[in-house]
């Protein structure tokens, strides 16, 4: 069973550090998803949950593109059940996202439109089936903005080997590029440690200035991201492998302090 609300309820939220700045912090949308398992089995299903869109109105809110540090301190129903998620496998929490509505933002700022409010999302725990509303829900999470682009070039090697491209320190992000013999296919490997979103982009160009990277496939363990660049062509020294980080990031800390949001 799945049950959605709307909702439109302010909330003025202070930013840390800044006095006279504030954001709106509006409970958008509530998504409620439930299940029963009438038959057992063994497969690895979704748990209940409770999908949580907040929108966020300011200066602030507008000038930054991403979210996370999530922190949650209390999130409880009326009955007094703990919302709070037991444990985030992925760190989701942690990393920063686009605004859950940022395709959106985008078309309408290239349609020169008023852009929508942005938008974040907070997975909870599935309430008491008795609960009417979520009696607090309080934390905090940090937005960033989008920073300066710095490109950094690294130059390629036919020989199997590992390179780190030289990123300065201060942009929170580490690469590691990984040359592989050409018995293992027309690929490069990456290596990324820090904060993922601080990467714009990243391609391999070949002597001509061309792109010849055309796909990418990314999975995650211990903290290391890992990626594999698909080549078009066969490796060779005269390519390099080009990234754009986004440095001078400035990051604002939100706290907010939610109570008696209605459940659907």
């Amino acid at each position: 069973m799945k049950k959605t609300v709307v909702y439109a309820v302010g909330f003025a939220v202070l930013f840390a550090g800044l006095a006279q700045a504030a954001v709106v912090l509006t409970p958008f949308r509530l998504e409620e998803t439930r299940s029963v398992a009438l038959v057992e089995d063994s497969v690895g299903r979704a748990t209940d949950a409770l999908k949580v869109t907040l929108s966020l109105k300011g200066p602030e809110a507008d000038a930054g593109e991403r979210y996370g540090k999530l922190k949650l301190d209390e999130a409880v129903d009326d009955k007094g059940t703990n919302l709070i998620p037991e444990k985030d496998s992925f760190n989701e929490a942690e990393k920063f996202k686009e605004y859950s509505n940022a395709f959106f933002r985008k078309f309408d700022i290239e349609q020169k439109k008023p852009a929508t409010a942005p938008q974040i999302e907070l997975t909870l725990k599935a309430p008491k089936r008795a609960a009417t509303k979520i009696a607090r829900l309080r934390g905090s999470f940090m937005l960033a903005q989008a920073g300066t682009l710095k490109t950094v070039t690294l130059a390629c090697q036919k020989t199997a080997g590992k390179k780190k491209m030289d990123i300065p320190a201060t942009a929170g992000i580490g690469i590691t590029v990984i040359f592989k013999a050409a018995t293992e296919g027309n690929s490069v490997g990456l290596e990324i440690t820090g904060d993922e979103t601080a990467m714009e982009s990243i391609e391999v160009l070949d002597a001509e200035g061309k792109t010849v990277s055309n796909g990418m496939s990314s999975w995650s363990m211990g903290g290391v991201v890992s990626r594999s660049l698909d080549l078009e062509k066969p490796l060779d020294d005269s390519m390099k492998v080009v990234a754009k980080i986004a440095m001078d990031r400035k990051f604002t800390k939100i706290a907010f302090d939610l109570k008696d949001v209605a459940l659907p």
